[in-house]
């Protein structure tokens, strides 16, 4: 999925964008599936532990060979240290409150406010901690983004637990953004590739909560069918293979282009809702819906980003900004 450089150098313009176009929409496409995986895992009857265990444990079969390929030739960044904080921020914890979300709140918000948060702390923690300034597209971009928040935060369906508010459910995906935030924040600071340091950390999660989740944690009595299918949600496309397809994007594009495919899980979650998971989203949702994708694509500088790299050629950053 990725090559070399200087194998780059040899491939022309046009075949680089469209390699990088088509892995960034399958990683943008693979992530708006797994979102609507965790809806209908929570439907069926699993629980936040049950598809937790799954994301990092099929992630890790997936990627251990690949890992191991690589061992000796692992970039001297990726230190158990740094592993061990990464997997802090997107292991167990982040899993718990998405999953838990997903139990309480629409499809819509789960979709909209996890996103919108990580983009708002992975744009505040450069500026708070490093002195980095903020750039002007950024700043429209985020002030749209916090429009479309307040929009879908006004609408107030039922809970889908009884006795519970839907506000818990936002609340959780605020807590599961702020930790991917702070996750994007590390990996981009510490310049670290996606799918190594996604492996090991995979492995590393599922490690020290497998014993967890086999001694307190009773498995959903579902068919094996069920188990398979979340198999296939959790750990094969959001776990492993959208991160992959996402990495490959950024080898291809440069962090300017690929940064954008994140901003379009959004509007694609919302809109597969309809044929997989039988959601129609309201009118109110369907605007804050827009409102923070435009707000999305705004704080990435993503259209002038496009305009500039087709005709200068792709930029070789190292990661998204």
């Amino acid at each position: 999925m990725s090559a070399p450089a200087q194998e780059m150098d040899t491939v022309p313009a046009r075949e680089r964008l469209v390699k990088g176009v088509l892995y960034g929409l399958a990683a943008a496409l693979m992530w708006a599936i797994y979102n609507i995986g965790v809806e209908i895992g929570r439907a069926d009857g699993f629980t936040s532990a049950d598809l937790a265990i799954l994301r990092y444990a099929v992630a890790a079969a997936l990627l251990a060979p690949f890992l191991f390929l690589r061992w000796s030739r692992l970039p001297p960044g990726l230190t158990l240290r740094r592993v061990v904080l990464l997997s802090l921020t997107i292991g167990p914890p982040f899993a718990f409150l998405f999953n838990t979300g997903y139990g309480i709140a629409p499809l819509a918000h789960a979709v909209v406010i996890s996103p919108g948060v990580t983009m708002l702390v992975a744009n505040l923690l450069p500026v708070l901690l490093d002195g980095q300034r903020l750039p002007m597209h950024r700043k429209i971009g985020i002030a749209v983004l916090v429009l479309g928040l307040i929009a879908i935060a006004a609408d107030r369906p039922p809970a889908k637990t009884p006795g519970e508010w839907v506000l818990l459910g936002d609340l959780c995906f605020v807590g599961s953004g702020t930790l991917w935030g702070v996750f994007t924040y590390l990996l981009g600071r510490w310049r670290l590739p996606a799918v190594e340091t996604t492996a090991a950390m995979s492995l590393m999660t599922t490690a020290g909560f497998l014993p967890l989740y086999l001694a307190f944690f009773t498995p959903a009595d579902l068919p094996l069918s069920a188990w398979a299918e979340q198999a296939l949600y959790q750990g094969a496309l959001g776990g492993c293979l959208a991160i992959v397809a996402f990495a490959a994007s950024i080898t291809w594009l440069g962090s300017g282009l690929a940064g954008l495919f994140p901003a379009l899980v959004p509007p694609l979650a919302v809109l597969l809702a309809i044929p997989i998971a039988g959601q129609w989203p309201n009118g109110l949702q369907l605007v804050g819906v827009l409102i923070a994708t435009t707000g999305l694509v705004l704080s990435l500088d993503a259209l002038s980003r496009l305009f500039r790299r087709l005709r200068y050629g792709p930029d070789r950053g190292t990661g998204p900004r």
